[in-house]
Order: structure tokens, then C-alpha cells, then sequence
């Protein structure tokens, strides 16, 4: 009875390690054939990655460029809702404000996209116009800073078309974000 129970026993070790050992066999032939299935799709996809990138870079460096002139003017606007400010520490944000405005106008006048060679002529053209509803903004900001105005709805709405123009892009590009330029900046 220990003979064949031990018998059986080697059997089935041995049944096992056999099935074990041609399973990893396919399995790294499955596995080579999904590697060479997904070199072929990188490769592929590869140029649809690089205008995706070339777009997130391009928003994300405007962003940044501008975030600290479009952090001075909107300090100003969040002082105006406040009670509390004084008139001497509105004047000084004002002109920071007016400062920051003609910053960003300069650096937008010799702003340059990165990565061009990753965009199509197309989508670098459309992201150029949408700059220069930035720089438009940033115009009527000034603008409205200079003529003790409080209602900044042009330069807003400047800021939105850059959105409006640059969606469609990151859409077609597959991107599920929006470009919302007024939130990155902030």
C-alpha cells in the first residue's frame, strides 16, 4: 500500500512539473508575441505621444511663464472685494498690477513655442492665435488697471478664448484635460 501510494504520488509530482514546465514555454511565447505586438503599436502611436507631449509642454510653459504677472494682478482684484484694504495698499498692488501686465505683454510680444517640431503647422498656427488672445488679455488687464476700472470681464474673456481655441487640439490630440489657462495660472 506505501508502494503505491508513494508510486502515485511520483506520479502526480511528476504530471505536474511536466504541465508547469510547458506552461511557462508558452507563456514566454505568448509573452514574445505581445512584446512585438506592442513595439508595433509604440512605434506607431510614437508620433500621436509626441504632439500630445509638444501640446501638454507648450500650455504648461505658458502657464508658468506668466503665472507670476497674472499672481500680481489677480492680488489686486482679490484686494478691491476686501473691506479692510487701505488706499495706500491698494495703490501699490495697482501699480504692481500695472507693472505685471506690461511684463507679461513684453514677454508675450517675444514668446516662442517649444517643441515645434513635435506639432503640426496647423496646431502650431492655432496655438500661436491663442497666445495672442493672452497677450490680449493681458492688454486689456492693462487697460482696465488704468482706468480705475473694476470690471476686468474683456481681459476674462481673452483668457477663455485661449481655451476655446486650444480644447479642440488637446482633444484631437486624445488628451482628456482641458486648457484652462485662468486655473493654471492662479
Amino acid at each position: 500500500m506505501k508502494k503505491l501510494f508513494l508510486l502515485l504520488s511520483l506520479t502526480l509530482a511528476l504530471v505536474v512539473a511536466t504541465a508547469c514546465g510547458s506552461n511557462d514555454e508558452n507563456t514566454s511565447e505568448t509573452s514574445n508575441a505581445s512584446e512585438t505586438n506592442e513595439t508595433s503599436e509604440d512605434n506607431s502611436t510614437e508620433g500621436e505621444s509626441d504632439d500630445k507631449a509638444a501640446l501638454l509642454k507648450n500650455h504648461v510653459e505658458l502657464a508658468n511663464t506668466l503665472r507670476s504677472q497674472y499672481s500680481a494682478i489677480n492680488d489686486y482684484i482679490a484686494a478691491l472685494d476686501e473691506e479692510d484694504t487701505d488706499e495706500e495698499t491698494l495703490e501699490t498692488l495697482k501699480n504692481d498690477a500695472i507693472t505685471a501686465a506690461e511684463e507679461a505683454i513684453n514677454t508675450l510680444d517675444s514668446y516662442e513655442l517649444v517643441q515645434t517640431d513635435k506639432l503640426t503647422d496647423e496646431t502650431a498656427s492655432t496655438f500661436e492665435e491663442a497666445i495672442g488672445d493672452v497677450k490680449g488679455a493681458f492688454e486689456a488687464y492693462k487697460s482696465d488697471l488704468e482706468a480705475d476700472s473694476n470690471d476686468f470681464t474683456a481681459a476674462e474673456d481673452k483668457l477663455s478664448t485661449y481655451s476655446e481655441k486650444v480644447t479642440p487640439l488637446f482633444e484631437d490630440a486624445g488628451l482628456s484635460s482641458t486648457p484652462d489657462l485662468a486655473s493654471e495660472l492662479q
